[in-house]
């Protein structure tokens, strides 16, 4: 895992994940091929969506920055309005999110924490933190959808 992902902290995440997926999911193991073949493509496939999710937060972050340097630029009281007005619509979105969605978000989007991170502050299992965050931001788009 090491050698695909170039960073050791991001191999040992996926590692757990790996082994974690593979102890919740051993009923579905048939025999068909070696553990060991079994657990590569468990790996690789946490090691593909991890490269996926690393891609679609760095383009949300550039999208970010083009914005607030967009806002700082241009001092169109209209574009203001219109910013200030997604922002209040995103608050409101995030108020109605049961309060453990609403922590996962905050923590790791706002404080920036990694998942490890976050899970290791509430005391609940990677998987479960992602999972709430997953189910989070689904709740998130489908309020937001059509009123941004």
């Amino acid at each position: 895992m090491a050698y695909l992902t170039r960073d050791k902290a991001l191999a040992e995440e996926l590692t757990q994940e790996t082994f974690a997926s593979a102890w919740a999911n051993v009923d579905y193991f048939k025999g068909r091929a070696s553990v060991g073949t079994w657990l590569h493509q468990i790996a690789y496939r946490k090691f593909i969506d991890s490269t996926r999710r690393l891609q679609r937060n760095a383009a949300l972050m550039d999208r970010l920055k083009e914005e607030k340097h967009g806002a700082q630029e241009n001092s169109n009281p209209l574009h203001r309005l219109t910013a200030d007005e997604h922002s209040r619509l995103l608050y409101e979105a995030m108020r109605s999110l049961k309060p453990s969605e609403y922590i996962v978000l905050l923590l790791h989007y706002i404080q920036d924490l990694s998942f490890r991170q976050v899970a290791k502050v509430l005391g609940l299992p990677v998987g479960t933190v992602k999972w709430q965050t997953s189910k989070a931001l689904k709740k998130l788009k489908a309020s937001l959808t059509g009123r941004v």
